[in-house]
């Protein structure tokens, strides 16, 4: 028997008019930001703490990381998402457990676009599976591309691993948020050409490896076919499974741009969740739970003292700890070099 669809806490045509919607996807987006302002006051004052955050920029080997300090994160942050304490809580994403004045867009039959109470961008949304169905890419990585090319170069669209970030590993989602708040979308050229190391160019896929020289080692898929990119980010998840057989899913942040009419898949394969410093005692422990966000290039920290001891040593060991190790790289860059490998095949 099929599940009954829950209900859903659509907005309508008539609820955005008054906030001047603009065409696409994207518009409807930020005229639902508007009327979510004006209507929901969770969501106003997570807005109006974000205008109160601190930034300041570390320049690291030409590379920029900008450290946030974000009270608002505090409850992402310090997550507890062991199985045990994720049993105990209502799945805030289940449309039933919604604040009353939280209100969405529909996307791709299966999804809720809904506007972020606890902003880390100007313009922040997560997009929830309407069922409750644990965070897992396969099956969901078709919708995630379509989400990313609905809304163009103006947004990102990324996922945090159940392991990697995701403060509901219970409950499958997305998030979307402001491309240009990111460091990575003005250096993701200059990362693919100063430092990346092409593992494939032909019939429309190119797969760069950047193995060292960005602080953090990641893989970048680039297409304007969607099953180019499925079937590519499948095989890497495939190959790093083999590195962490004991998991449902390898640890990964993906983050999906579509500009000039082609994706551009960032995959960062993770050794752990969070870094030692995060369980430390006393003056060492810093609160930074590095997920999507962070891998571009923003550290998000809830308190201030973290913000203030950041130092370029400590971003240095963070991203050490938390990424693959070179030789661990090595592996799946030498698994996707092989010609026998599933993306190749016409």
């Amino acid at each position: 028997m099929t599940p009954e669809r829950p209900a859903l806490p659509l907005l309508v045509e008539t609820d955005l008019a008054p906030f001047r919607p603009a065409g696409g996807l994207a518009g409807m987006m930020r005229a639902m930001l508007r009327q979510q302002h004006a209507t929901w006051p969770m969501l106003r004052s997570g807005y109006e703490g974000l205008a109160q955050v601190k930034t300041r920029s570390l320049r690291i080997e030409g590379w920029e990381t900008r450290i946030q300090w974000n009270p608002g994160r505090i409850v992402s942050s310090s997550a507890k998402v062991d199985p045990k304490s994720i049993s105990e809580r209502p799945c805030f994403l289940c449309t039933h457990n919604l604040p009353a004045e939280q209100r969405g867009l529909a996307f791709d039959d299966d999804y809720l676009i809904l506007c972020n109470p606890y902003p880390i961008f100007p313009e922040h949304f997560t997009i929830p599976l309407i069922r409750h169905e644990p965070q897992r890419m396969s099956g969901a990585l078709a919708s995630m591309l379509r989400l990313s090319k609905a809304l163009g170069d103006s947004f990102w669209v990324f996922y945090n691993g159940p392991k990697c970030g995701a403060s509901a590993p219970d409950h499958l989602h997305f998030q979307a948020g402001s491309a240009d708040f990111l460091p990575l979308t003005g250096e993701l050229r200059r990362v693919l050409t100063e430092v990346g190391e092409v593992l494939f160019d032909e019939a429309g896929l190119t797969v760069t490896a950047v193995p060292q020289g960005y602080l953090r080692s990641c893989f970048v898929v680039e297409s304007a076919e969607a099953e180019n990119v499925r079937r590519l980010v499948g095989s890497l998840m495939q190959a790093l499974h083999t590195l962490q057989p004991g998991d449902e899913e390898p640890l990964v942040n993906i983050l999906s741009l579509y500009s000039g009419a082609k994706w551009r898949v960032c995959v960062f394969p993770r050794a752990k969740h969070r870094p030692s410093m995060f369980f430390a005692d006393g003056d060492d422990r810093i609160l930074l739970s590095p997920a999507a966000v962070d891998l571009g290039g923003v550290l998000i920290t809830p308190l201030e003292h973290d913000y203030l001891k950041m130092t370029e040593r400590i971003v240095r060991d963070m991203f050490s700890e938390i990424c693959l190790a070179p030789e661990q790289f090595r592996v799946i860059t030498d698994t996707l070099r092989e010609p026998g490998n599933p993306q190749y095949s016409k």
